[in-house]
């Protein structure tokens, strides 16, 4: 019998593993993991004996020639069959090649490799699990980014060096990380499945102009479709029975995959198992008012994201995603469109988001013919999301820019601030009050991360100089069923309240209850209602928590100071306010800081409204903007129910709370 005869270890159907099966899948022996894949242990094959097997995980119905060349014999006739159903006509257009795009490719030929901000140099031998940075740098290394520079820059200037080495790295990859101890996930490498899944993406689209011109040997291209084969057999495993966002990067990962190189045996089945595994990570993790259930504007970006490339890939090898998919994703699209402010500066950077890191919607719907999910401008407005517990106090996008997003949700899936009650303020072209971002995913010294994920961190309030603690209450972390936000959007009142009632401090021990209700009133200024509820006396600090720039704080109120368009902050309370300070770069302890996106942070001044009082107690504070550089004549007075606001462009008018 051939060589290349079918292995009996690749049944037309087989079982399908899940995460379930991860601990008994951890204990196999290399032989029994290959066969759970669906492939086979190259370790001591020769070239020839690789090729034949690797040969038996393609489908010659979609490789013309394969089949006879297999049936003769014919090794040369096989391969060059394979690599001419994986070549397309290649583009003769140049791409343009940036200053940073080189850099980054001339570091990569180097092995020194840089990922936000961060820059080290590697050995000629590099070690995939081996990791000279901050934590997330060695999953970073595993995702492959660099390809895009390198396959650039051999494109723009047809030098080889940088080919050659894209090439190179995939294949040192494979050569050291083995398929058969994957399932003992090692840090790096196997560790976490999203370094498998979006440098398997990366692969695909560097090797789509590589192929094209005739950069990969036929050897070469089949052990990289059989290591791809084996990727999304394992990601159809590791994402089987997992929640939250990752599965869907999974998901889409193995899509984009198939959506390059549709000759895989098993293509069909991997794409089916795609498309009804994205319809049940949907129906499961985003709620019934379209956000995803980690409750974080940039991981629920992340999941249209992963929807709209996995709709662009399965339509590309003839299927699409389900209708109740396409559905949800209409509603996810609309949620994102409220989370970016006004003049799309900025995304709203509730619990892990990066503010500088905001989608391109309408490019991103244009590209799948799906435009009629956005919103026009005119029924983009007032809105409120029940079970996100997100409410959006703000004119419509037609009339003006005056903008606030207001959290009143609960703690979410994953990747949570202790930040309930917290909001983003925008107005006349400026983002005033702002959620501080992330900086890094780490706990070293450097990092800013434990500190941006903390009350402190956030426009809401803390209770003897402790924050909120909602991470031990995992039974409120997703709502249910719809919050009672007191949403009311009237003409000249806009309204949403919210309640944090879980207690204060690493214990809970503060059993404090926070009410809050913001009101936007007559399209003009918020006014922020605060309801303290507990027994005896407490410090209470009032936080609000500014984008980079001047800060006026005086004796009552504090403003920005920009030439264009300001903010003025007015706090007033049942109780005498001890006074108002400013945090702005603040270390030990940690106040007043801005990561606009991922390894970067900057100071940022933060207002700090202190008293100490028994309770109950009331506050209101003003936010009233204002354009141009001189402060207006406002008047503002609380007697604990009613607000009243005097200007001479308002008049006079009261704002009542509801708590």
């Amino acid at each position: 019998m051939p060589v290349h005869a079918e292995d009996p270890n690749l049944p037309p159907t087989r079982r399908l593993y899940s995460r379930a099966d991860l601990p008994q899948l951890k204990t196999q022996n290399r032989q029994d993991v290959f066969a759970v894949l669906g492939s086979f242990d190259p370790e001591g094959l020769t070239d020839e004996q690789f090729a034949w097997k690797a040969l038996a995980l393609l489908d010659p119905g979609r490789i013309p020639g394969l089949a006879d060349a297999r049936q003769a014999g014919d090794l040369p006739r096989a391969l060059a069959a394979v690599l001419a159903a994986c070549r397309q006509q290649p583009s003769a257009v140049k791409p343009e090649l940036t200053a940073a795009a080189r850099t980054l490719a001339d570091d990569a030929l180097a092995n020194r490799f840089t990922f936000y901000g961060e820059t080290h140099q590697l050995p000629a031998a590099i070690d995939w699990d081996a990791n000279p940075g901050t934590a997330h740098w060695g999953h970073d290394l595993n995702r492959f980014t660099y390809l895009a520079p390198l396959t650039q820059t051999y494109r723009a200037t047809g030098d080889e060096r940088y080919s050659r080495k894209a090439v190179g790295l995939i294949l040192d990859w494979i050569a050291k990380c083995d398929f058969g101890r994957s399932f003992q996930m090692k840090p790096y490498a196997f560790g976490s499945y999203l370094n498998l899944a979006i440098h398997a993406s990366a692969w695909s689209q560097s090797l789509d102009a590589l192929v094209d011109h005739g950069q990969v040997e036929p050897l070469e291209l089949l052990r990289i479709l059989k290591s791809l084969h084996d990727h999304l057999a394992y990601l159809e495993i590791v994402t089987n029975g997992h929640g939250g966002n990752w599965p869907t990067i999974g998901c889409m990962g193995m899509l984009a995959v198939l959506e390059r190189f549709p000759v895989l045996r098993d293509t069909e089945r991997f794409a089916t198992y795609c498309r009804d595994s994205l319809a049940a990570q949907i129906a499961d993790q985003v709620l019934p008012d379209g956000v995803q259930d980690e409750l974080t504007p940039h991981y629920h970006q992340v999941v249209v994201n992963n929807l709209a490339n996995a709709c662009r890939s399965l339509r590309a090898i003839g299927m699409d995603l389900t209708p109740a998919t396409l559905d949800t994703l209409r509603l996810m699209v609309q949620y994102s469109q409220q989370t970016i402010t006004p003049d799309g500066s900025k995304h709203v950077a509730f619990n892990d988001s990066d503010p500088g890191a905001v989608p391109n919607l309408t490019r991103q719907m244009t590209a799948l013919s799906l435009e009629a999910f956005l919103r026009p401008a005119d029924k983009l407005g007032p809105e409120v999301y029940p079970y996100a517990g997100v409410a959006f106090l703000r004119q419509r996008q037609d009339q003006g820019d005056l903008y606030l997003a207001f959290d009143a949700g609960p703690f979410g899936r994953g990747h949570q601030h202790d930040d309930k009650l917290g909001f983003w303020l925008f107005a006349y072209g400026r983002n005033f009050l702002v959620d501080p971002g992330r900086h890094l995913y780490d706990h070293s010294a450097v990092s800013y991360y434990d500190y941006l994920i903390s009350t402190h961190a956030h426009s809401t309030i803390l209770v003897d100089g402790q924050g909120q603690n909602s991470r031990t209450r995992r039974d409120t972390w997703i709502a249910k069923k719809p919050l009672d936000l007191g949403w009311q959007a009237q003409p000249g009142d806009i309204r949403a309240r919210g309640i944090y009632d879980l207690g204060y401090g690493p214990k809970n021990a503060i059993r404090v209850t926070h009410r809050r209700e913001i009101v936007f009133a007559r399209d003009r200024c918020w006014v922020v209602f605060d309801s303290l509820e507990g027994e005896g006396e407490h410090d209470i600090m009032s936080r609000f928590q500014f984008a980079p720039g001047p800060l006026i704080v005086g004796n009552a109120s504090a403003h920005t100071a920009f030439p264009d368009a300001n903010l003025l902050v007015w706090p007033l309370a049942t109780r005498p306010i001890v006074g108002l300070s400013r945090e702005e770069g603040q270390e030990k302890p940690r106040g007043g800081w801005y990561s606009d996106g991922y390894n970067k942070i900057e100071p940022a001044p933060a207002l700090v409204v202190s008293l100490r009082t028994a309770l109950p107690l009331r506050m209101a504070t003003l936010l009233f903007p204002y354009r141009d550089a001189a402060l207006p004549a406002v008047e503002f007075s609380f007697d604990g129910k009613t607000a009243t606001i005097s200007s001479k462009e308002t008049g006079t008018f009261t704002v009542d709370t509801r708590l």
